[in-house]
C-alpha cells in the first residue's frame, strides 16, 4: 500500500507540473483521436468511447498533441451551432451576455426560494480530499488541503433542478452568446466555506485556473454573500480589484482563465454555494451534468472518462489498493 501511495503521489505531482508548465507556455494537451473525432461525423465507435480501427484492423494508438491554449470554444462546436441573434431571438439574459463578453464575469438571478431550500437539505458532509483523483482530470491532491472548506455530493433533486434550469431557452441563448454554442456541466459540487481569520488557501487564494478551451466557471449562491461572507473577487486587465456581492440564488459566471480571481475567506458568516464547470457541447450532444467531486475539468474535454470514487478511510483504501492499483 505504501508503494501504491507513493506512486499515486508522484503521478499527482507530475500531472501538476506538466499542467503548470503547459499553461505557462500557452499550450494544452489534446489526444490525437479527439482531434480526429472533432474533424469528422460521429461513428458508432464514438458513442462507445472505443478507438476506431485502422484499415488493417489494428486499433490506432493514442497520441497527445499540443495546441495553443485559447479560451474559446473549438470550431467544431461552434460551426454547426445556431448563433445567438438578439434581434431574431430576444433573451432576458442579453445584457448578461454583453457583460460577460466585456468583463469576463456576470451575475444572473435564479430562483432564491429553491436556492435557500437546497442550502438546508443538501449534505455538506465531506472534507476536500479528492476521492476521484485521476491522471486525465485536473483537480486537487488526494489529501485535503484545508479544514476551512467542506464539500458534498449533490442530491438527485438538485441535479434535476440544474438540468432543467440550464436546458431552458434563456440559458441556451446565454451560452450560445458567450461560447458560440450550447454548454453542458462538466462538474457540479457543493462547497461550504467556514468563517476564519487566517489566510485563505486553495480557491481562497488569488489564482487563474488555466481551463481548457471554452471552459468557464459558475457559482450558484445558496445564501446572501456580503463583505463578511467571503465574496468573489477578481482583477481586471488593469490589475484593479473588483468585489462581487450576491443574493441567494444568484449565479456568478466567470472566465477563470481570463481573470485572476478568488473566493475571499469569509470572516464572520458561512458561505454555502454550488460550484460548477461549464464546457462546450458537441453538435450531436444532449445537455448533461457530470459529478466528479473535487476534480475540476477533464484535461481533454471532448474525450471524457469519468473517474471512480476512491475509499475515504485508510482501511478501505488498503483493501482497494489490494484489489487494483488503477487510477480508476
Amino acid at each position: 500500500m505504501a508503494v501504491t501511495s507513493l506512486i499515486s503521489t508522484a503521478k499527482q505531482r507530475l500531472k501538476g507540473g506538466v499542467n503548470q508548465a503547459l499553461n505557462t507556455l500557452g499550450y494544452r494537451l489534446v489526444r490525437a483521436d479527439t482531434l480526429d473525432r472533432l474533424a469528422r461525423q460521429p461513428t458508432p465507435d464514438d458513442a462507445t468511447g472505443r478507438l476506431s480501427a485502422s484499415p488493417n484492423g489494428d486499433a490506432r494508438p493514442r497520441r497527445l498533441s499540443l495546441l495553443p491554449a485559447a479560451n474559446t470554444a473549438p470550431a467544431m462546436c461552434t460551426a454547426h451551432a445556431p448563433r445567438f441573434d438578439p434581434q431574431k431571438s430576444p433573451s432576458q439574459l442579453a445584457d448578461k451576455i454583453v457583460a460577460f463578453q466585456q468583463n469576463g464575469v456576470t451575475v444572473i438571478g435564479t430562483n432564491p426560494e429553491k436556492a435557500a431550500a437546497f442550502r438546508e437539505t443538501e449534505q455538506f458532509d465531506r472534507d476536500v480530499s479528492n476521492r476521484h483523483s485521476a491522471w486525465d482530470w485536473a483537480g486537487n491532491s488526494v489529501a485535503p488541503y484545508t479544514q476551512d472548506l467542506a464539500t458534498g455530493m449533490p442530491s438527485a433533486a438538485l441535479l434535476d433542478y440544474l438540468h432543467a434550469l440550464f436546458s431552458g431557452g434563456d440559458f441556451d441563448a446565454f451560452f450560445r452568446g458567450v461560447l458560440g454554442c450550447p454548454a453542458k456541466v462538466a462538474n457540479v459540487r457543493l462547497v461550504r466555506s467556514k468563517p476564519h481569520l487566517t489566510a485563505g488557501v486553495g480557491p481562497q487564494e488569488w489564482h487563474s485556473d488555466g481551463c481548457p478551451a471554452g471552459v468557464i466557471r459558475g457559482v450558484l449562491y445558496l445564501c446572501d454573500v456580503d463583505e463578511q461572507t467571503g465574496p468573489f473577487q477578481y482583477r481586471d486587465a488593469n490589475h484593479r480589484e473588483h468585489t462581487v456581492l450576491g443574493k441567494t440564488g444568484d449565479l456568478l459566471v466567470f472566465d477563470a482563465t481570463r481573470l485572476p480571481h478568488r473566493g475571499s475567506p469569509p470572516t464572520h458568516k458561512t458561505r454555502s454555494a454550488i460550484d460548477m464547470v461549464f464546457m462546450p457541447r458537441m453538435p450531436d450532444e444532449e445537455m448533461t451534468i457530470m459529478v466528479v467531486g473535487m476534480n475540476h475539468w477533464p484535461a481533454d474535454p471532448f474525450f471524457v472518462k469519468l473517474p471512480k470514487e476512491r475509499p475515504a478511510d485508510a482501511q478501505d483504501a488498503l483493501a482497494e489498493g489490494r484489489r487494483s492499483a488503477s487510477l480508476y
